[in-house]
């Protein structure tokens, strides 16, 4: 009698993001030029780290946003500012460095994607880093 079937995760792949310690300004948005090209290795699934500071404190319980632009042709990549950010945080009001696993299961569509970063209104300028890893759900015996 065989045993049943389990679902595991596959082994994680690096994405480069283009994001890695760019700095935002309080009121604007970074939208990166590097292109994660999902339209061979058809990664299902994706998560996304961010690492940031400020080298002042920042106003407490303001927000920083991160978008995920989509290209269905491989071409026209959606706006950041036509389009509703994937996720967002609140950092705590310090200049410390922080790391946050900001999305988690971001499921992707076999296309190209651009990340995006807006400093919505924290008052200070951020240095911020994206880290993205593709995965898949694989059924194993």
């Amino acid at each position: 009698m065989a045993l049943p079937d389990t679902q595991k995760v596959s082994a994680f792949s690096n994405l480069d993001t283009g994001i890695s310690s760019q700095t935002v300004s309080n009121g604007s948005s970074y939208t990166s030029s590097t292109v994660i090209d999902n339209t061979s290795n058809r990664n299902s699934l994706m998560v996304i780290e961010a690492v940031w500071s400020y080298s002042s404190a920042p106003t407490g319980s303001r927000t920083v946003e991160i978008y995920l632009l989509r290209s269905v042709d491989g071409t026209n990549y959606e706006a950041l500012a036509d389009t509703y950010p994937i996720t967002s945080f609140s950092p705590p009001a310090d200049t410390s460095a922080h790391r946050l696993v900001v999305v988690q299961d971001a499921p992707m569509l076999p296309c190209k994607y651009k990340l995006g970063v807006k400093n919505v209104d924290t008052g200070q300028t951020i240095t911020i880093t994206l880290n993205t890893k593709a995965y898949d759900m694989v059924m194993e015996d």
